[in-house]
């Protein structure tokens, strides 16, 4: 399965970058970003992250 980062602009306002899978659907969003060299920062630490990322279960007990 090939995800791919997408980078956006609003109105020149802010930056900010979704991933998706290989089907088109979005499987995660971004914070916003000041400039587009920020947002492709932003990139490199969640390529990275997810890497080596645990899983966390903050589910209520027993659900």
């Amino acid at each position: 399965m090939t995800a791919t980062f997408e980078l956006y602009n609003v109105d020149r306002t802010y930056y900010g970058f979704r991933l998706r899978a290989s089907d088109g659907s979005v499987i995660a969003v971004s914070a916003h970003y000041p400039d587009k060299e920020s947002a492709v920062q932003g990139i490199r630490a969640a390529r990275e992250c997810a890497a080596t990322g645990l899983i966390s279960d903050g589910c209520t007990p027993g659900t």
